[in-house]
């Protein structure tokens, strides 16, 4: 099947924001190792409100776009996959939360990019914040990881590799495909706030069980 000339530029524009995104992040990873602990939580702090501001904006506007028929009404109906109880002591149990959290998105948003550009790209900006989204979550664990490597050189992150409704997202089926993607969206917002409010937390060295 050959691509139209729309379609072909559409993945050549992805291919190239992908590409950003991976040097991007190794530029990151580079400047975080010359970085103090407070330069980092800065910066992180930073990268996490804006995460935050756009997966919002993700939500709400595929939220505001369904039809009543197929609105994810009860949105505690299914628990999201990060779903756990923390027992926070200290600083480095903080990150640990902040560590697994976004890790835990790692293999959700790489997935999310291509399928957003396949079911949502007429959505108006939508591709865009899905990669900036991804961007903003690897930045955030590059440096979290660094910070609790500098006092326990042995992290151990959970397994997120099983998420549910991920297939979800391919399916033809249009009320099938948007159900999942509003989904995922609500457990985007609610992570990613989640993590800001951690860091918050920790910018202003205080110990917090729940956000």
């Amino acid at each position: 099947m050959q691509l139209s000339l729309t379609q072909a530029c559409t993945w050549k524009g992805l291919l190239l924001m992908v590409s950003c995104m991976f040097l991007w992040v190794y530029v990151t990873a580079l400047l975080y190792d010359q970085m103090s602990n407070e330069e980092l939580y800065d910066d992180m702090l930073s990268s996490s409100h804006r995460t935050y501001k756009v997966a919002r904006k993700m939500y709400k506007i595929l939220d505001s776009k369904l039809t009543e028929k197929i609105r994810f009404k009860n949105k505690k109906s299914k628990a999201c996959q990060t779903n756990s109880t923390h027992t926070i002591n200290n600083k480095e149990d903080l990150l640990k939360v902040i560590i697994n959290v976004s890790n835990a998105w790692i293999y959700p948003l790489k997935i999310l990019v291509p399928a957003v550009l396949t079911h949502l790209d007429s959505y108006d900006g939508m591709l865009a914040r899905a990669i900036e989204v991804n961007y903003g979550n690897k930045k955030i664990l590059e440096g979290a990881k660094l910070i609790l490597k500098r006092s326990q050189p042995e992290i151990k992150e959970n397994d997120y590799s099983d998420w549910s409704d991920l297939k979800e997202l391919r399916s033809s089926n249009e009320s099938t495909h948007l159900l999942a993607f509003c989904r995922l969206f609500y457990c985007l917002r609610k992570d990613t706030k989640k993590v800001a409010c951690y860091l918050t937390a920790l910018k202003h060295d205080i110990i917090i069980n729940k956000c």
